[in-house]
């Protein structure tokens, strides 16, 4: 280990950020070199006076630059940016590099050289037919995109016929079709107290009444539901029933069925947002399974492959309806994208997008579990086969607060008010396992996040 202890004495800057300016300026001074091993979190916060989310944090602003590596159970080491000769290369040779928005829920990337191979493999079989997906598409029923979006569908319990899907450029324009189709101006669309943000903004831009009902553990209280019925003017149900964002409840399959009795009986129409679907192990039957005459079905690839494949499966409560939101997909996307595609048929059908949903979900399980071994102190809610949780709050920590101690953590934190659409903002947090981060950095993180959460806003060291 090298015997290193920065001197901060001389810098204003925020603690944190003066221990990773230290670091890089030792690097460059040469008084640290790549491979050298710094003194674990805990031992520099005692040398230096300091609480151990401050050092974390320092540590973390260190490895968001690339001047630091962690290995689980071997320490935390100097690296080096500098990974050329020095010679420019031209732009069209850079990797093309992008911001991941922590503000989304994303699922672990792809770390192992097999998947990354077969992905690239994937991709570079399409370049045979490059120019004709260049052109604007229609889609039929004997197209193996159908075909793939059938067999996909499968690995949630449904049997569509390939004709019966439509596609969309993600499941959010999906949705925006389906209201735009069953909806006008004033109509009311009922979803729960606490749901996705997606669905608030949605209804907002289209000028419809998002009514947020109560829930009990199971889901939706099905009198709250027939009460909003008997008010009026309630067109749909919006549901996000496995895994949900961001209370990661899984609605039970008794619930689903009071619900569907409840929207045949009071002529209402679901929306079931099934974006965690595959990644459950548990694999309740679907309400389009259970209703498919009043059930408008959205799955995407974004949670269980990659969100950016934007590409979302369609099922309509009959042929009309599936008509009806072709139109209405046309107007405002024309079409989706025949690259993304057919990207998303070949890794179906080739198996590498089965192989990429075992990868998240055995990720999701690792993380959850190293999640629940340092949050044990804490409340919150989880399940293995998700990669967010929903963390509740204590010690005088408001939403706002804890997000702004935690910012420089490598994962996605979000304050629980944006995920209301009734009654008072819960004193909680989304916490996203995800993303382009290693399990150590995210191990690392939520130690941060659980000293944190042991300690008071009043005693942590923080800087606004």
């Amino acid at each position: 280990m090298k015997n290193w202890t920065p001197d901060l004495a001389g810098s204003n800057a925020p603690r944190y950020l003066a221990i990773a300016d230290a670091i890089e300026a030792d690097l460059k001074a040469g008084r640290l070199s790549p491979g050298d091993r710094l003194p674990a979190q805990r031992q520099l916060a005692g040398l230096l006076g300091l609480d151990f989310t401050t050092v974390a944090r320092g540590y973390s602003e260190a490895r968001r630059r690339g001047i630091l590596a962690s290995q689980v159970g071997s320490g935390t080491f100097v690296t080096s940016r500098d990974k050329t000769d020095g010679q420019a290369s031209p732009t069209s040779q850079k990797p093309r590099q992008s911001s991941a928005d922590f503000s989304m829920n994303l699922p672990p990337e792809p770390d192992t050289a097999d998947l990354a191979r077969r992905m690239r493999e994937g991709y570079e079989a399409l370049a045979a037919d490059l120019v004709p997906l260049l052109r604007y598409q229609t889609f039929a029923a004997s197209d193996p995109d159908r075909q793939m979006a059938a067999h996909w569908l499968q690995g949630v319990g449904l049997s569509p016929q390939p004709d019966g899907i439509q596609f969309a450029p993600g499941a959010q324009a999906a949705m925006a079709c389906i209201l735009a189709t069953i909806a006008r101006p004033g109509d009311r669309i009922a979803c729960e107290a606490v749901t996705y943000p997606g669905i608030r903004s949605l209804c907002a831009q289209l000028r419809l009444d998002l009514i947020g009902l109560p829930a009990d553990a199971h889901g939706i209280d099905p009198d709250a539901l027939e009460a909003a019925c008997r008010n009026g003017g309630l067109k749909a149900l919006y549901l996000n029933p496995t895994l949900q964002n961001p209370t990661t409840r899984t609605l039970p399959v008794h619930r689903r069925k009071e619900l569907v009795t409840i929207a045949r009986q009071q002529g209402i129409q679901i929306l079931e947002d099934d974006a965690y679907g595959q990644l459950s192990r548990a694999k309740p039957s679907p309400f389009a399974a259970m209703g498919p005459d009043l059930t408008w079905y959205v799955g995407s690839l974004s949670k269980s492959l990659g969100a950016g494949l934007r590409l979302a499966h369609v099922l309509a409560p009959g042929q009309s309806a599936s008509w009806q939101f072709a139109r209405a997909l046309r107007t405002s996307n024309v079409m989706i994208s025949p690259l993304t595609a057919a990207l998303a048929a070949r890794w179906i059908e080739d198996g590498t997008a089965a192989a990429l949903l075992l990868h998240i979900r055995a990720e999701s399980m690792a993380r959850q579990k190293l999640a629940a071994g340092h949050l044990s102190r804490s409340r919150f809610l989880a399940d293995p086969d998700g990669f967010h949780l929903w963390l509740s709050l204590d010690n005088g920590w408001t939403p706002s607060a804890f997000v702004s101690q935690i910012r420089t953590q490598p994962v996605g934190l979000v304050e629980g008010d944006a995920f209301v659409a009734a009654g008072p903002a819960p004193n909680a947090v989304r916490l996203c396992l995800g993303g382009p981060h290693t399990r150590v950095q995210i191990d690392s993180a939520l130690g941060a996040i659980a000293a944190t959460l042991a300690s008071t806003p009043q005693n942590v060291s923080t800087y606004f």
